[in-house]
């Protein structure tokens, strides 16, 4: 069976994720060494002046760290707010020239994407849930949550309608302090999930579960669930490939989903992590046809990271017993009648 699903990338677009400074125990220090100093003292008393107005330990950073959480703030929305503008110089201008992700990509390679993307999905929109901002010196580290919509440009070539995207993405960006600007060193998404759908496969429910992340060479398993309406038959696929820009498309063949049951199909194959440490993009992909299987009526690309580990050498941990220094010489740390070996 040959089923035309014309040219769609499945871009995963740009996903904009988007210090407390503790002085006690310096101070606790402090006070001890102005205690013994007093108590050191040949006066018989040492006097204490206390200052008419106390400054609150912490005033200085805890100020410096709610003006530098504005200021990031500030440079969250206005990166959402220009890339739901699709404005990619004010955008790409957050970025510093050394970027890196955790993918592998640089600044030119997100900016590369980033039109990739809006071609593809001309009405995209992302919004950022901010979870947490995290502060130290010149870093800021965000952790948030980003979703994102949209429409495919063209329509599915047979099917004769557009897709309809929906991605959620869970990370951390990081920023950097570069003179009065901050600017975006790296991100790294931990969670992604992208649905793409057309046809009749808008209103499929359809569950695509694996591990979020594996050992590099290693097996794992990825499964497909479908929740169809009666008379209609699912055929799938279930690719991995390491991910990397441009993306190659996956190959595989359609399989049949019947089994357990004619309205909950279910696809589910065992694959092998790449052993070159790089993170993978799982796809499964979804034809929603008549129970004959001569008319494509709906398709869906469906998309999940998996963020591979990477593999090191095992070595056995040695125990070395040390002998104890004293100032009568070494002491014998065997007891009696130890031999020393186990």
């Amino acid at each position: 069976m040959n089923l035309l699903i014309g040219n769609f990338g499945m871009s995963g677009g740009c996903v904009f994720s988007l210090r407390v400074l503790s002085r006690q125990k310096c101070c606790a220090l402090l006070a001890l060494v102005q205690i013994a100093t007093c108590a050191a003292s040949t006066l018989p008393a040492c006097a204490l002046e206390t200052p008419a107005a106390q400054v609150p330990e912490g005033t200085l950073a805890d100020a410096n760290n709610e003006r530098d959480k504005q200021e990031v703030e500030k440079v969250l929305r206005t990166i959402e707010t220009d890339w739901n503008a699709h404005n990619l110089d004010s955008v790409m201008n957050f970025y510093s020239d050394d970027y890196m992700n955790n993918d592998g990509l640089d600044k030119k390679a997100v900016s590369a994407l980033t039109q990739d993307f809006w071609k593809t999905y001309p009405d995209a929109k992302s919004s950022s849930e901010t979870k947490q901002i995290r502060l130290e010196g010149p870093f800021a580290t965000v952790e948030s949550r980003d979703v994102a919509t949209g429409t495919t440009a063209k329509e599915m070539p047979g099917i004769g309608t557009k897709g309809e995207l929906h991605s959620m993405s869970e990370g951390q960006l990081y920023l950097k302090r570069q003179g009065v600007a901050w600017k975006i060193i790296g991100d790294r998404i931990d969670y992604e999930k992208v649905r793409v759908a057309f046809g009749l496969a808008r209103q499929v429910q359809a569950q695509f579960s694996a591990p979020e992340q594996v050992r590099s060479g290693k097996q794992y398993t990825a499964r497909l669930e479908l929740g169809l309406p009666s008379g209609l038959t699912a055929v799938g696929s279930i690719t991995n490939t390491p991910l990397q820009y441009p993306q190659p498309q996956p190959e595989d063949a359609w399989r049949p989903m019947n089994e357990p049951a004619s309205d909950k199909p279910l696809l589910e194959r065992v694959l092998v992590a790449n052993n070159k440490n790089r993170n993978e993009l799982l796809m499964a992909t979804i034809g929603i046809t008549n129970t004959a299987r001569n008319s494509l009526m709906g398709i869906a690309f469906l998309t999940r990271r998996l963020n591979i580990i990477p593999a090191m050498e095992d070595e056995p941990v040695k125990i070395v017993e040390k002998e104890t220094k004293s100032p009568i010489g070494t002491v014998d740390t065997k007891k009696p009648g130890d031999t020393g070996t186990h």
